[in-house]
Formats: structure tokens, sequence, C-alpha cells
């Protein structure tokens, strides 16, 4: 919980900053880009957190990577993040950066989880609902699971609407499992 305490407040100053030199775009873009390279690259993900490699080495390092290609302000940023020894949270200010650019941007993140692939058209009409719902653009992100069986898991920030099949059959499964636990005469049977 401190963690995600301390990351909204790392990614509410980066925003507001970045709001304020008008590069919100371009360092949602270069956060999203070194939360992928860590969550790919292992070993830079394990030299960043290592106890006892030495801070500078740490911003040399992440320095050479970066080259010209993040922008100052994310450049200080990360080399803030390592000062602090607080290089471990990158991830989770992204997500809370990238939450708070959406909202200033009047959009909204959705998650769906279907049984089987959507047709763009379900997809369109999947958004318009969304956006009908919300009052914001919708930024979609479809996946196919087939353990679903049928239908469909949707999220939009916390809330979750589950209409999938498997779900349906999990409750019924608990149902009948409190049901039989009764005694037969509290069920009607004599």
């Amino acid at each position: 919980m401190l963690n995600g305490a301390l990351a909204r407040r790392y990614a509410q100053a980066l925003f507001e900053l970045a709001v304020e030199m008008s590069i919100l775009d371009q360092v949602d873009g270069e956060l999203r880009d070194l939360t992928e390279l860590l969550s790919s690259n292992k070993e830079l993900k394990y030299l960043l957190n290592h106890p006892n490699i030495e801070v500078e080495a740490k911003k040399e390092i992440l320095g050479k990577i970066l080259d010209k290609s993040a922008s100052e302000i994310s450049r200080h940023f990360l080399f803030l993040l390592i000062d602090r020894r607080r290089q471990n949270l990158v991830a989770l200010i992204q997500r809370e950066f990238s939450r708070l650019a959406n909202e200033a941007r009047n959009i909204v993140e959705a998650n769906v989880t279907s049984a089987a692939k959507l047709t763009s058209s379900q997809e369109e009409k999947l958004k318009q609902v969304i956006t009908n719902f919300t009052g914001k653009n919708v930024q979609l992100h479809v996946e196919v699971s087939p353990d679903l069986i049928g239908g469909a898991k949707l999220q939009i920030g916390d809330r979750v609407m589950d209409g999938s099949i498997s779900t349906a059959l999990n409750k019924m499964r608990e149902k009948l499992k409190k049901s039989s636990s009764k005694s037969q005469q509290e069920v009607g049977v004599s």
C-alpha cells in the first residue's frame, strides 16, 4: 500500500510538470516504453534494483540506454527515482501517470476479455456503449480467453462486469453446494 501511495505522489508531480510544459503525450509514451523495456529485460531490472550497485553507475547505464530518445524531464525524473531508491516503482508510476493523462484527455481505458475473437463491428458497438455509459472516449483493449467458454468480461477502471459462462457455472456450482449441504428436512424432502 505504501508503494501505491508513493507511486501516486510521484505520478501526480510528473503529470503536473508535463502538463505545465505541454509534453504530456511525450512523457506518457516515454514512461510506457521504459516500463516495457524493464519488464522485457530482466537483467536491466535486476541491475537497477540491486542494492550493491552504485547510484551513479545505475544512472550512467540508464542514461546510455535512453541516450537522446527521452526528454530531459523524463531523464531527470528517472534519475530522481534512482537517487531516492524508488526505481522499483516505475511500473506503478507509469500506470498512475497514464490514468491521469487519460483523464485529462477525456479517455477511459476498457479491457474486454471474450471467449472468441470479437468482430470489428462488435468492438465498435462495445466502444459506443461504453462511450454512452461513461461520457468519455474509449481506448479498448481486447483479449481472447477460451477458458471463459462463452460470453465476456469487461473492466472499466475498477469496475468489472462479468458475463462469462465460466463465472455463471461457478456461481451455480456454489449455489448447488450450499443447497446440498442443508439437511433434507430443510429443503422439503421427507
